[in-house]
């Protein structure tokens, strides 16, 4: 650690170079709309918003999604596997996260784990985080948080981008987008391209409880996705405003063959997405806007090899899958509409209202009873923001739902602000709701997960989730500083978990080794401690980072023969201290201009209550940019970095759990050509 931090030393005090250019401050002038569905500065915003911004997403030139979050953000941590990203927000998985991209949510999972590659992260202008089941506007079920990526609004009579890069182990990101704006009517087509061949850290593997040492899986395997999607919108008189999108979505994941498992299928993914709306603005700053969207998300094994199943067919034939074959496992299609009001009622009321209808469907054949389950549910909501005084906001909303299975919910949420000098201090009560999910209830599968092969059912008795969420924050603000500090404890009641139950007889004739299945626990409850600042210092020197400390656990009630029966035991996937760091500086010249940024990331040990906990580690990442043209039409940068500078690899043999995925130190370089024709 001192060498680290010798290194940051060393880094600051090499940089003598008087600044050319004044750093434009953002502390003060950054928009965010999230927490309240209203546009507000940072430090103004009524509820408590972490951003991501552009500065800090191009200057850490971030191979994924996935990357950029852990490594901006010391509150987020990922399991990566080839169903998806198992992302918690402090210590809550991926079922309590809301994801939104320009507010919209977007669907799609396979076995509880977000796939954030069809995200193309090189069209997002920021990202903004809100913690807790704060927002009565997006729905109570996002009771550990929201993301909402924001993407960028290009203005130009015409903008062609291509973006490129290019990594060790046949790294590639491709993108590239097309934007008009043409009278009423403005287009943005995109095209997005990622590959990687993939890597193995160790040739270890425990499977079936014997350790082998000439394993052929991978630690990531080859992967290819693309995607395509345009966004258009007309506006067809003065007041309304309407919009279309559609986007399409394929990826391909290659497992190698051998010991110890002998896959005999590769995974193929599928989604679709399309959606229609309308925005028409009323006197002043009220409008009204409608959308209705529909996605579909498919997941199939593409058999590589001959397999006998242990299903039949009609006639009692069992089911036999040849090589060639591409076989449906689910498929998740969902129809959301959203009707919404924001009216501005008079100079300390902004009323905002709406209505959300959401009509889930899962098809998966031989996974559940009739091969489909169905749920749906509606809610009306409302929140004002009433500026009592210029110092003093309370922010208040109450949601009301239906549900099909779990009946009618009021959940209601506050929150207060006041301003006082360079503070900003905010307080913040919660309540959320959260059904079981469809695979919760109803979904049966058997798979080899880590090192043994289990059984899975779902649980038609649960009951639904229930939440209070606490927060205080006090926020620091000068022209050039900021700093925020946030405490919160979130109570969860009748926690959703899988825990380890008694093997049936019937699946130990299957060799099921160990039965999973979805259990309510008494409580749940994470509390901890939020530290972020930002701080630009002399000579175009940029410091920033976070901290965040979390204790998350769940009282244990599957088991009454088990030894922490009725106790508190950590969370998968949860360790307790995370932290972040950001240094960077700049220099203009003429016709070129130099970037230089460092990042570290540190992450202590994470807890799991099978398959031994995975090791603390820390990634360090340095990136240089480079911009060699900058003209009206014409725009050229260039990045060149090594990542996971001191080459720290994780070896811990597969079948148990590892802090990172990381292949150790690897160089990359990116490209970003842009031609515009500015409107005049």
């Amino acid at each position: 650690m001192r060498y680290y931090m010798l290194l940051a030393v060393t880094f600051l005090c090499s940089i003598h170079t008087k600044a050319q250019q004044e750093i434009k401050s953002v502390s003060l002038n950054e928009v965010v709309v999230t927490g309240t569905g209203t546009e507000h500065y940072t430090k103004d915003a009524p509820i408590q918003t972490e951003v991501i911004s552009g500065t800090a997403l191009k200057e850490y030139a971030g191979r994924d999604i996935e990357d950029i979050l852990g490594g901006l953000s010391s509150s987020f941590t990922f399991s990566r596997s080839d169903m998806g990203s198992n992302i918690q927000l402090n210590g809550l998985k991926n079922d309590y996260i809301l994801i939104l991209v320009d507010g919209k949510r977007i669907n799609g999972d396979v076995g509880g784990q977000n796939d954030l590659s069809r995200i193309n992260m090189n069209n997002i202008e920021r990202i903004e985080i809100v913690k807790g089941a704060v927002s009565s506007l997006y729905g109570s079920d996002a009771i550990g948080g929201v993301i909402n990526f924001i993407s960028k609004k290009d203005k130009d009579k015409l903008s062609i981008s291509n973006i490129s890069r290019i990594g060790e182990y046949a790294d590639i990101n491709q993108s590239n987008t097309i934007s008009l704006n043409h009278g009423r009517l403005s287009s943005n087509t995109s095209f997005t391209l990622n590959h990687t061949d993939g890597w193995r850290n160790t040739t270890e593997e425990w499977y079936r409880g014997k350790l082998y040492t000439n394993s052929v899986t991978k630690t990531v395997n080859r992967s290819t996705n693309y995607s395509i999607s345009e966004d258009l919108s007309y506006r067809a008189t003065k007041e309304l405003l309407l919009n279309a999108n559609a986007s399409y979505y394929e990826k391909w994941i290659y497992r190698p063959t051998g010991e110890p498992q002998w896959r005999l299928n590769d995974f193929y993914y599928r989604n679709q997405s399309y959606g229609i709306g309308a925005k028409y603005t009323l006197h002043g700053k009220n409008y009204l806007s409608f959308d209705v969207s529909y996605d579909r998300y498919d997941y199939f094994y593409d058999y590589t090899s001959r397999e006998y199943t242990d299903y039949f067919d009609e006639n009692g034939n069992r089911i036999v899958y040849y090589e060639g074959d591409r076989i449906l496992q689910t498929s998740q299609q969902r129809i959301l509409s959203n009707l919404k009001g924001v009216f501005y009622l008079n100079e300390q009321n902004i009323l905002n209202t709406g209505v959300e209808y959401i009509h889930d469907k899962l098809v998966s054949p031989y996974r559940l009873e009739g091969d489909r389950a169905t749920a749906y549910s509606i809610s009306a909501y409302a929140q004002d923001e009433w500026n009592i005084t210029e110092k003093l906001n309370v922010t208040a909303g109450i949601r009301f739902g239906q549900h099909k299975e779990f009946g009618q919910t009021f959940t209601p949420k506050i929150s207060a602000m006041y301003k006082l000098d360079n503070f900003r201090l905010r307080g913040t009560y919660s309540n959320g709701f959260k059904a079981p999910t469809i695979k919760e209830l109803y979904y049966h599968y058997y798979a080899t997960i880590m090192s043994s092969y289990k059984a899975y059912y779902g649980n038609i008795d649960l009951k639904a989730q229930k939440s209070d969420y606490y927060a205080l924050n006090v926020e620091y603000h000068r022209p050039r500083f900021k700093a925020s500090i946030t405490g919160y404890h979130n109570n969860i009641r009748n926690m959703i978990s899988l825990q380890t139950v008694e093997t049936s007889y019937e699946d130990k004739l299957q060799l099921v080794e160990e039965t999973m299945k979805y259990v309510n626990l008494a409580k749940g409850r994470t509390y901890g401690i939020d530290f972020t600042f930002d701080a630009e210092l002399p000579k175009n020197i940029k410091i920033s980072g976070g901290y965040s400390y979390l204790d998350a656990k769940g009282q244990r009630t599957d088991d009454e023969t088990s030894a922490d029966y009725m106790k508190y035991v950590y969370i998968n996937g949860t360790s307790r201290h995370n932290a972040n760091i950001r240094l960077s500086w700049f220099k203009s010249w003429k016709e070129y201009k130099l970037g230089i940024n460092l990042n570290g990331r540190y992450q202590s040990e994470r807890y799991y209550t099978t398959d031994g906990n995975a090791e603390g580690y820390q990634l360090w990442r340095l990136n240089t940019s480079h911009s060699f043209l900058n003209t009206k039409k014409w725009k050229l940068d260039m990045n060149v970095g090594i990542d996971n500078l001191f080459n720290y690899i994780d070896r811990t043999p597969f079948g148990h759990n590892r802090g990172t995925t990381s292949p150790g130190r690897n160089i990359y370089t990116s490209f970003i050509l842009k031609f515009q024709n500015q409107n005049q």
